[in-house]
């Protein structure tokens, strides 16, 4: 009889036990002002006795511990004294991945996204590839890609903290100098944290205007990028080193640059659009399934989506056409009037 009772003892501690486990694993963290993320401890009270808003790159407060949120003092993992993960890229994503960094890149960045769960996903692979691997790349580099190959972690001119020296060469900044407002959008944020807490800012445009054309928005992001894609820096009828030819990338006028064409990051089905500017989403709003929506937006070409902004080679006719519309029957001679429509 003793035995029956010990084992229905330990038949119902073990029973204690597994629902102990299972409310322990489905405890979700809960950010608090000390602790807005895991693992990042901030101090509450800010340089004016006033509570304190969390700001880890640049503008550090006199009491900071942001330092400690990526370095380690005695234990660092590099020679900067970061705390890695695996990758650099992990150490970014522990606020990046949406718990505390404000642009949650595995989402939507407005540079595009890191996500490889979706149809036609194509990224900047950091953490994997080598920095001379990048498509016209005539500097050797056999440095892995990471996030701090393009960003400042301790701040920048650019609101996305973009280098101003990258793969050793120092680019002019008008490439990256923003004129900064608060955004209107955050105004109520913007207004919570007081005169010495985190604001939200938006770009007005570069602060470089070119004389020759006032009115023409200035997107010279090409010498960026080019830093790396170096051979991709060429003028239309330019000839590469490699003996083909590639679309003007340098050029002053909208759509003429990297950026009117790729993302920064990557892409994928969630975020490529067609002609008309419709995204899955937007089709799927006016009655399509999820299912025809995406089958429709996937990007078929050989390469892969290459992080483009706009499906297949859509990326061309959302230019180089007369009208977005598509359902402008064609013409005699077809629609394309010679110039780009912007």
């Amino acid at each position: 009889m003793s035995k029956i009772k010990v084992g229905f003892t330990a038949l119902f501690t073990l029973i204690l036990l597994s629902m102990f486990a299972a409310f322990a694993s489905a405890e979700e963290f809960v950010p608090s002002p000390s602790n807005p993320a895991p693992g990042i401890n901030v101090g509450t009270i800010d340089n004016n006795g006033n509570e304190a808003t969390h700001r880890t790159h640049g503008n550090f407060q006199n009491n900071t511990n942001s330092c400690g949120n990526c370095h380690s003092t005695h234990n660092g993992d590099s020679a900067t004294l970061l705390k890695f993960e695996e990758t650099e890229s992990d150490l970014c994503l522990t606020c990046h991945d949406g718990t505390l960094g404000f642009y949650n890149v595995e989402k939507n960045s407005g540079a595009g996204v890191f996500n490889s769960s979706h149809d036609s996903s194509s990224m900047h692979n950091v953490g994997t590839v080598a920095i001379d691997s990048a498509p016209g790349a005539l500097t050797a580099n056999e440095e892995e890609l990471q996030c701090s190959s393009c960003h400042n972690p301790h701040g920048s001119v650019n609101d996305r903290l973009l280098k101003t020296t990258v793969n050793g060469k120092t680019y002019s900044t008008k490439a990256i100098d923003l004129e900064m407002i608060e955004d209107p959008a955050f105004a109520e944020f913007n207004a919570s944290t007081g005169p010495t807490g985190l604001k939200i800012y938006q770009s007005k445009g570069p602060v470089f205007v070119n004389q020759d054309l006032p009115d023409v928005p200035q997107r010279v992001y090409s010498n960026f990028c080019s830093t790396c894609h170096e051979d991709y820096l060429k003028s239309s009828g330019s000839q590469r080193v490699d003996g083909h030819y590639s679309h003007t990338t340098n050029s002053y006028k909208a759509g003429r640059n990297c950026a009117s064409c790729h993302y920064a990051h990557g892409t994928d089905i969630t975020l490529l659009k067609d002609t008309a500017g419709k995204t899955v989403a937007d089709y799927v709003k006016s009655g399509w399934t999820q299912e025809k929506a995406e089958e429709y937006m996937k990007d078929v070409s050989a390469g892969g989506s290459a992080i483009k902004k706009y499906t297949n080679m859509t990326v061309c006719w959302a230019c180089h056409q007369t009208t977005h519309k598509l359902d402008t029957p064609p013409v005699a001679g077809g629609n394309y009037s010679g110039k780009p429509t912007r």
